[in-house]
C-alpha cells in the first residue's frame, strides 16, 4: 500500500484488503484516502462479512465510494464499521452506497469496548438501508448510526434512510448536525399510541441550516398513531420538514427551536403536530407553496441563503 500513514502521506486505500489492513497497520493519529471506489462484492468479505475498522483518526474518502455492505442477523447486534481508535475521527468526501443492516440493534458504527470516540462527517453521503423488527425500544446512546461511546456529527453532508421496523427507532444521537439534508423512507409496523421519546429520529441533537424529506408510514389499522421526531434534548434552528404522513395521526416534537423553522402541511395527511410540551411560535405550518416561495420565507424570517 503506497503512504505513510502521516497527513502529507496518508496510506492510500483502493481495495477491500486494503481497506481491512488498516486493522493492523492504523492506529491512533493515522491518516488514509481512498484512491478508488472499494466494491465488497465478490470479495470474501461479502461472503462472511466483518465489520470494516476504524483504526485511524482520518479518512479522506476523496469523492470515492464504499459500497455493498450487507449484514442481517435477526437475533442479533449488527454493525458496519468497528471503532478501534478513540479521541476525534474525521471523515470527509466519502459516499457510502448500499449498506444494508438488518438485526435486533443496528448500528452503522460500534466501539470496541472501552473506546469513547467523536465521528466528524464532512461532505459525505451515507445511503442505508435498515431492518429492525424486534418490539423493543432502544434507550440510552444507540441509535442507527452509532452504538455506545460514540457521537455522530454531520456538515454539509446527505443522510439517506430506507428503514422497515416495528416502532420508530433513532437516527440521529448526541453531536451536531449542520447543512445536512437528511432523507427517510420509514415504514412502521406499530406507532404506538403514545409518545415515546427513546423513538425519536433525533436525540439529543443540535441541529442547525438542515431539512428533512421524505415519508413516513404505519402500515396497521386503527387510530392514535404517533411518530416521534425528536425528544425534549434537541435544539432545532433554520430546520424544516417536508415528509408525507400515512397512517399516523400526531407526529410530535418535543424539543426547542431557536430560530424559526417549518413543516409542510400539505404533506401531512391529516396528521397534527402535536407536543407534551408548549407548541413552539417558532414552527410554522406551511402550505407547499409558501414552503417554495423564498420572499414567504424571508418575511417570516426564515434565513434561505447560505
Amino acid at each position: 500500500m503506497k503512504g505513510t500513514g502521516t497527513q502529507t502521506d496518508p496510506f492510500i486505500i483502493m481495495t477491500a484488503d486494503d481497506l481491512y489492513s488498516m486493522e493492523e497497520l492504523g492506529g491512533e493519529g493515522i491518516y488514509c484516502r481512498l484512491g478508488a471506489d472499494i466494491e465488497l462484492n465478490g470479495t470474501p468479505y461479502a461472503e462472511n462479512f466483518v465489520p470494516i475498522p476504524v483504526n485511524w483518526s482520518s479518512l479522506d474518502g476523496n469523492d470515492y465510494k464504499i459500497r455493498n455492505i450487507f449484514v442481517s442477523d435477526p437475533t442479533n447486534y449488527v454493525h458496519a464499521f468497528r471503532v478501534m481508535t478513540a479521541g476525534t475521527i474525521r471523515i470527509s468526501g466519502l459516499m457510502l452506497e448500499n449498506v444494508v443492516l438488518c438485526g435486533t440493534v443496528v448500528n452503522l458504527f460500534t466501539a470496541d469496548s472501552g473506546i469513547t470516540a467523536d465521528i466528524k462527517l464532512y461532505d459525505c453521503a451515507l445511503v442505508l438501508k435498515v431492518s429492525h423488527l424486534t418490539g423493543s425500544v432502544i434507550s440510552g446512546e444507540n441509535c442507527i448510526l452509532h452504538g455506545s461511546g460514540l457521537t455522530v456529527s454531520s456538515e454539509l453532508s446527505v443522510v439517506a434512510l430506507s428503514a422497515v421496523m416495528n416502532r420508530g427507532y433513532t437516527l440521529f444521537n448526541g453531536g451536531t448536525i449542520r447543512r445536512t439534508q437528511i432523507v427517510i423512507d420509514v415504514t412502521v409496523h406499530d406507532a404506538g399510541a403514545s409518545s415515546i421519546p427513546e423513538t425519536s429520529i433525533f436525540r439529543n441533537v443540535n441541529v442547525s441550516d438542515s431539512w428533512i424529506t421524505g415519508s413516513v408510514y404505519c402500515d396497521v389499522s386503527g387510530t392514535g398513531h404517533i411518530y416521534n421526531m425528536a425528544d425534549y434534548y434537541c435544539s432545532f434552528s433554520n430546520f424544516y420538514q417536508a415528509v408525507a404522513m400515512k397512517g399516523i395521526d400526531y407526529v410530535y416534537w418535543n424539543n426547542t427551536f431557536s430560530s424559526v423553522c417549518f413543516y409542510d402541511t400539505d404533506l401531512m395527511a391529516g396528521a397534527v403536530y402535536d407536543s407534551r410540551e408548549t407548541i413552539s411560535r417558532l414552527f410554522y405550518g406551511l402550505t407547499t407553496e409558501q414552503c417554495k416561495d423564498p420572499d414567504y420565507l424571508a418575511s417570516i424570517g426564515f434565513i434561505c441563503a447560505g
